[in-house]
């Protein structure tokens, strides 16, 4: 499939990901699947963008050619709405229902949180990569960016929680599926999480 100028998405790895080239820093920073972009050059074996969405937005990126980014508009669809139920340890979600829990002494507030689109590939999720493929894909829950430490509350798969909304790592995959396609039409985000008692 030939590569041309004009919008564009990456075409993740078997994990989800994409390892690319930042143009200023030469920097390699990992892609999340079906990220937009637009694809400016295609040059000296390599292809030239600028990433439209999440946490890398407006950086210029380049890939080796090969199947790792697609010309057109990315399969996206609307926003995803998800809805956990601490008391019930339950995600519910498009697709069906998950077992979630959080930190019983710091738990996620009750409300709506943003869920963002996948920002880096979270490592703490290896031990989890035998249950399920996206293991390492994290969804930061707030407004702006995470900061360790502080506020860091994630969606992600795992059988512990120290404030974040952690889902059974085999039930994971299929929550994955539900939000990597989802937009909210901000940049940002996937939908919002509505947490319940």
């Amino acid at each position: 499939m030939s590569v041309k100028r004009g919008p564009g998405y990456i075409v993740g790895g078997s994990d989800g990901w994409l390892r690319v080239r930042r143009h200023i820093s030469a920097t390699i920073i990992s892609l999340p699947e079906f990220l937009r972009i637009d694809i400016t050059d295609v040059r000296d074996g390599r292809i030239h963008f600028v990433v439209r969405e999440g946490v890398h937005s407006g950086s210029f990126c380049s890939v080796v050619e090969g199947n790792h980014v697609r010309s057109g508009s990315p399969p996206h669809v609307g926003p995803v709405r998800l809805t956990f139920s601490i008391s019930k340890q339950q995600l519910t979600h498009p697709g069906g229902i998950a077992f979630a829990v959080t930190y019983p002494v710091n738990p996620i507030p009750i409300g709506r949180h943003p869920i963002q689109i996948f920002d880096f590939p979270h490592g703490a999720g290896a031990l989890y990569l035998p249950q399920t493929a996206y293991a390492l894909s994290w969804c930061y829950l707030g407004h702006g960016t995470a900061v360790r430490r502080s506020n860091d509350r994630y969606l992600h798969p795992g059988e512990l929680s120290s404030g974040c909304v952690s889902v059974k790592p085999a039930d994971w995959t299929a929550v994955y599926q539900r939000l990597v396609r989802a937009r909210s039409g901000d940049g940002k985000t996937f939908g919002y999480l509505d947490v319940l008692r």
